[in-house]
């Protein structure tokens, strides 16, 4: 099996649209999601109703959480706040109560989970040093024991490769794909398809091969200018316009 995992969509649907020509160009047999499909961006409601068409699994992001009315935005910075009560009113009910019943994670194949933020919640970074270790702990005392986790929330598209307890960091740049050593644990992130942080403005998801135990990031260009315009036509902050621009 190949598996093209997507994350951080944030209704993005120009960025949508390409990476979805992209995993039908390359033939992966599933596509999954890692949440947060909404926020941000001006066209939530076609990104779930594409998500739905195509028969494509999530997960449930924080912002997919707030949007359809399970959380409240209290932890929100202003701007992502104002994004997501915007989404709030945008969301048409039957896109709202799809979010409404994602999951919080899933087992993709035996030794393989999908979060979206780790495997304490869905809110949590994986950026420091102690988050990651403490995320290994738990793919350890797991039964049975996780060898890989993909997960998204950071728009930063990276593997950390953990032989024992080193740890080695992997971008998106050098190599574009590797192997998978069964004697490491991985967590990896596919970056972001609707908003990235990597100082990358292009969208960005992997490519998983099950049968030769490989890992393919993919960048790809998209009209950010199309998608740009929306967000301020639509009344969203322009600091959200800006940024997807500089990927930052």
């Amino acid at each position: 099996m190949r598996y093209a995992i997507i994350s951080d969509i944030h209704s993005n649907l120009e960025a949508l649209e390409v990476v979805l020509r992209e995993i039908d160009r390359i033939g992966a047999d599933r596509i999954v999601s890692l949440g947060d499909v909404v926020g941000y961006n001006a066209n939530p409601n076609e990104c779930v109703r594409l998500l739905r068409d195509r028969d494509i699994s999530s997960l449930m992001g924080n912002h997919d959480a707030a949007a359809c009315g399970l959380e409240e935005p209290t932890d929100f910075n202003p701007i992502a706040r104002d994004a997501l009560l915007w989404t709030r009113q945008t969301l048409e009910p039957e896109h709202r109560d799809r979010l409404k019943g994602l999951p919080e994670q899933m087992i993709l194949t035996d030794g393989l989970r999908l979060a979206h933020g780790s495997l304490l919640y869905r809110d949590h970074y994986l950026s420091s040093h102690d988050d990651i270790m403490e995320n290994i702990r738990l793919m350890r005392a797991a039964d049975p024991e996780i060898r890989v986790l993909f997960f998204g929330h950071t728009h930063i598209q990276v593997a950390i490769a953990c032989h024992e307890e080193d740890l080695t960091v992997i971008s998106s740049t050098a190599p574009a794909r590797f192997s998978l050593r069964p004697d490491n644990l991985y967590l990896i992130n596919p970056g972001s398809v609707g908003q990235p942080r990597d100082r990358d403005p292009r969208c960005a998801f992997l490519l998983y091969d099950e049968e030769t135990a490989t890992v393919e990031f993919i960048r790809l260009p998209y009209d950010i200018r199309t998608c740009s315009e929306k967000i301020l036509s639509s009344g969203l902050p322009g600091r959200l316009a800006d940024r997807l621009h500089t990927g930052c």
